[in-house]
C-alpha cells in the first residue's frame, strides 16, 4: 500500500490531520491499533471557549451534560466561583462522530500499526498488522509517549519530565453527576496541577487526579483524593453509597510543550508534540494535516518544506501555551497554605473571564497581581524557561 499522507494514531488530532489532509486532495490512510475500541483515558470534557478558540462548534451529538462554570478549590476548602460553558462528552460518539467525516472525506482506515523505519529516500515505510504502507509524510498523532516521532530520533515534547499523568475513576452516586460545575482542586492532593470532579449527567461523575514530577502511576494520589471527595461532599450526599465503575488512565502534556515535531517526512501532533486539550489538538492536527498535503502535492517532504506546520501552531497557540506552562510552574512552587492566601484573595474579586484569550490572561494576571503579588516572579520565570 502506498499513500501522500499516513497518520497514525486516531486521537482527535490524528483524526483532524487525517481529514484536512483528505480534503486538500491528498491520498490518506489512517491507523490505529483501537480504531472503535474502547476509550481507555482521561479526556472526556472541554469549555466552549476553547472550542470557539480553535475555530469548533459545539455539537449536541456527543453532548452528554451541560456545565456553567468552574470552582476552583484551594486545600483549605475555599472556592473561587469562575463562569465558563462547559461540556462532558460521550467520547465513543465525538471520535466516532469524527471518523465518520473523515471516511466521508476520503480517508482509508486501518487498524494495526507495529513499528515504522524510514525510506532510503522521500517518505517513509511502516510496518503494520496489515503489511508494508510506503508515505511521502507519515504524522505521528499516537499520544503523549509520541513512540514513532521518538523511534525516529525525534524529540516532540520539549519537557518531558513535565507531562501530567493522569487516573481518573468513573463512578456513580445518585443525583451527583446533575451537578452543573467542573471542579478543580489544587495543591498537594494532586501535586503539580489539579484533582477534578466532572458532572456527567444523572448519577455519573469523573473523579481525577493529574500530577506531574511523581511518575506514571498516580494510583496513590487518586486513592486518596476519592476520600477527601467523599468527605467534602458529605453534607450534601451519602458519600458511602459511591461505587466506582472504572478507572482510566492518560497523560497530560499541558507543561510539557512542543520540541522537535517536524523532519523529513515525519510531523508529531496533539498529545505526542505536547499539544492537549481536545479542542486545541483538533485545531493543530488540522494545521498538520493541510502543511502534509501540500508538501506532498509539491514534492518537498523535507523538514523544511513541512516547517509551515511549527510556524503556523506557534503563531496560534505558542504564547498561549507558555503562559500556561508558566502557571504551572508558579503552582508547582506554592505549597498549600500560600494557594489557600491566594484563593481567598481572588475570591474578593470578580473573575468574569470574558473576551479574547488576550484579554483574559490580562485580566487573571491583574487579579493574581493585586490578590498576591509575589505569584508574578514565578510567572515571568515560568514564561521565559519555555
Amino acid at each position: 500500500m502506498n499513500c501522500d499522507v499516513l497518520v497514525v494514531g486516531a486521537s482527535p488530532s490524528g483524526i483532524a490531520a487525517a481529514t484536512a489532509a483528505a480534503r486538500s486532495g491528498a491520498e490518506v490512510i489512517l491507523l490505529d491499533r483501537n480504531m472503535g475500541g474502547s476509550f481507555d483515558h482521561p479526556a472526556n470534557t472541554f469549555f466552549d471557549g476553547m472550542f470557539r478558540r480553535a475555530g469548533l462548534a459545539v455539537e449536541r451529538d456527543y453532548v452528554l451534560h451541560d456545565l456553567e462554570g468552574m470552582r476552583i478549590v484551594s486545600p483549605g476548602g475555599c472556592a473561587v466561583e469562575i463562569p465558563a460553558a462547559g461540556r462532558f462528552i460521550d467520547r465513543g460518539r465525538f471520535d466516532a462522530l469524527y471518523l465518520e467525516r473523515a471516511e466521508g472525506a476520503g480517508v482509508e482506515l486501518l487498524r494495526g500499526v507495529s513499528r515504522s523505519a524510514p525510506l532510503a529516500g522521500s517518505g517513509r515505510r511502516v510496518e503494520t498488522d496489515a503489511g508494508e504502507i510506503g508515505a511521502r509524510v507519515v504524522i505521528d498523532a499516537s499520544g503523549v509517549d509520541g513512540l514513532m516521532a521518538r523511534k525516529e530520533g525525534l524529540s516532540p515534547l520539549k519537557h518531558p519530565e513535565d507531562v501530567a499523568w493522569a487516573a481518573e475513576a468513573v463512578v456513580e452516586l445518585a443525583g451527583l453527576g446533575e451537578e452543573r460545575r467542573f471542579e478543580y482542586f489544587l495543591g498537594s492532593v494532586s501535586p503539580g496541577w489539579k484533582a477534578t470532579f466532572s458532572p456527567a449527567g444523572g448519577d455519573s461523575a469523573t473523579l481525577g487526579v493529574f500530577v506531574r514530577g511523581h511518575g506514571r502511576d498516580v494510583s496513590p494520589f487518586l486513592d486518596r483524593f476519592v476520600e477527601t471527595f467523599k468527605k467534602y461532599k458529605s453534607a450534601d450526599y451519602d458519600a458511602r453509597e459511591m461505587k466506582i465503575v472504572s478507572i482510566n488512565r492518560g497523560g497530560d502534556a499541558i507543561a510539557a510543550l512542543p520540541g522537535e515535531i517536524v523532519a523529513d517526512s515525519l510531523m508529531a501532533t496533539g498529545a505526542a508534540a505536547g499539544m492537549s486539550g481536545i479542542a486545541y489538538a483538533i485545531r493543530a492536527g488540522t494545521i498538520a494535516g493541510d502543511v502534509a498535503a501540500r508538501a506532498a502535492a509539491s514534492g518537498d517532504v523535507s523538514k523544511k518544506g513541512l516547517s509551515g506546520y511549527v510556524r503556523l501552531w506557534r503563531r496560534e497557540f505558542g504564547l498561549e501555551y507558555r503562559m500556561g506552562r508558566a502557571s504551572l510552574l508558579a503552582l508547582g512552587e506554592m505549597a498549600d497554605e500560600e494557594i489557600d492566601r491566594l484563593a481567598l484573595g481572588l475570591a474578593k474579586r470578580d473573575l468574569h473571564l470574558s473576551g479574547s484569550f488576550a484579554r483574559k490572561g490580562l485580566s487573571a494576571g491583574i487579579a493574581l497581581a493585586r490578590a498576591r503579588p509575589r505569584t508574578i516572579l514565578p510567572l515571568i520565570r515560568g514564561l521565559l524557561q519555555g
